[in-house]
């Protein structure tokens, strides 16, 4: 487990070191833009390390990156404040109009805050914002450098009571997932037999949804044993891929995996394997797309904020529909009727099938990205290095989100059809989001 995370932190420096290498000539506006770079990969460690869940993973990647956005703003009047926009965002301090602001140090002091008030490990982004703040004081004026730093100070200040008003807390001490003994109901799964993973996520305020079954799909996958039933065929084609998986499929399932956290049982020995979420290997595409197409400071805290949006309101979406449909997963029904020895190639997430988290995130992100850097947007995406997998090319970012999607069945741990209709409800709340802010077409620079 800490060699992996080790691995990635090391990855993530040596990226933020040829970063600054070949932004020589622009040095200083360079370090601004890489400042949200590093704090969006120091939060994903941050996530692994602390051992959060996909659905709360994404709650502590969008907070941050709106606080920063609501500073970095003020350099671009052509993005929109999300005051008045996101669900309950009513308000926020405005700088003194005799002030002097410099609202990049306002925007990473803004991040840094408030990922402090969501991890468990704050001590990072407070070490990481003194370290910041230190480095300032020979090139910037005191005064300038004060009036920055209280800036963001307040604006997090209030991104931070704003999120505590979201019904997170509130939702851990609500009654724990209850097992239904109806025919085809989701069932603990190998290996840890756990119980439901966040079954009250639906409860979460949403940042743009109306509600949060709002994009819940009208096409069903439903449970049925009869073999002549489109859920046996599903159950079969799963088995079936199972039996003669090519090497590519193979590679895709275990490349897309990005389960947080797997328990290997090796004899009487069990430990844990942490790795990057779903969310975070999103917003890790998202910054490969910034540098590649090197984009404005703010164009880059858009990317990082629309796609962390789409992400958290995408999740709530997906668990809504998950506990609703509590739906068996493929492992417990090949048990049951065709093959009592059959294993997924991939261990089972802890909650219901249907839809597919992977897949509805994945579509949503991938969609917001679309609209951003445009549909034929070719990229190698690296996230997976520090794991020991090989970097995968995509000729856009749909490309990517339609791989992650069918990685999952590859796997043997969600059906075709959850896949498909999954893909459809992820593009849905994308577009939705994208719509939502920019009616007329987003900012081109």
């Amino acid at each position: 487990m800490n060699s992996i995370i080790l691995k990635f932190k090391i990855y993530c420096k040596i990226f933020t070191l040829v970063f600054l290498f070949f932004s020589v000539g622009h040095l200083y506006a360079q370090q601004k833009a890489n400042s949200l770079h590093q704090l969006n990969m120091l939060l994903i460690n941050t996530v692994m390390d602390d051992l959060f869940t996909p659905p709360v993973a994404s709650r502590i990647y969008v907070y941050p990156n709106i606080a920063f956005y609501q500073c970095i703003i003020y350099q671009d009047s052509t993005y929109p404040s999300l005051v008045g926009k996101l669900t309950d965002l009513n308000s926020l301090p405005a700088p003194s109009i005799n002030t002097t602001i410099d609202y990049s140090i306002s925007a990473v002091v803004s991040f840094s805050i408030v990922a402090q008030s969501l991890v468990g490990s704050e001590y990072k982004f407070e070490d990481w914002r003194n370290h910041y703040i230190d480095s300032l004081r020979t090139i910037s004026n005191e005064d300038l450098l004060k009036s920055s730093i209280d800036f963001g100070q307040r604006i997090a200040d209030s991104i931070i009571a704003w999120a505590r008003k979201d019904n997170y807390i509130e939702s851990k001490g609500m009654m724990r997932n209850v097992l239904s003994d109806t025919l085809g109901s989701w069932q603990p799964t190998p290996n840890d037999y756990a119980s439901g993973l966040e079954p009250n996520w639906f409860t979460l305020r949403p940042m743009t949804l109306q509600s949060c079954s709002q994009f819940s799909p009208e096409r069903k996958l439903v449970y049925s044993s009869s073999k002549k039933s489109d859920f046996y065929k599903n159950v079969l084609e799963v088995y079936s891929i199972s039996k003669k998986i090519d090497s590519l499929q193979r590679a895709v399932a275990l490349y897309w995996d990005d389960n947080p956290n797997i328990s290997v049982q090796e004899g009487h020995l069990t430990y844990f394997v942490h790795k990057i979420s779903p969310g975070g290997h999103w917003l890790m595409i998202a910054r490969q797309a910034c540098i590649q197409n090197n984009v404005s400071f703010v164009k880059t805290s858009f990317a990082y904020t629309l796609s962390a949006i789409s992400i958290y309101d995408a999740f709530i979406s997906c668990w809504d529909e998950k506990y609703k449909t509590n739906l068996i997963r493929p492992v417990t029904v090949i048990n049951q009727l065709i093959d009592d020895k059959w294993e997924p190639l991939i261990q089972t997430p802890p909650f219901p099938e249907f839809t597919s988290g992977h897949a509805v995130i994945s579509n949503a992100a991938a969609t917001v990205l679309t609209t951003i850097f445009g549909d034929s947007f070719s990229f190698t995406d690296s996230t997976e290095i520090p794991f020991g997998k090989t970097p995968r090319t995509y000729k856009s970012f749909y490309e990517a989100s339609e791989e992650s999607s069918w990685s999952r069945v590859y796997g043997g741990i969600h059906y075709p059809e959850t896949a498909r209709i999954s893909i459809q409800q992820g593009k849905q709340i994308g577009n939705y989001v994208i719509q939502f802010f920019f009616k007329n077409g987003i900012p081109k620079k």
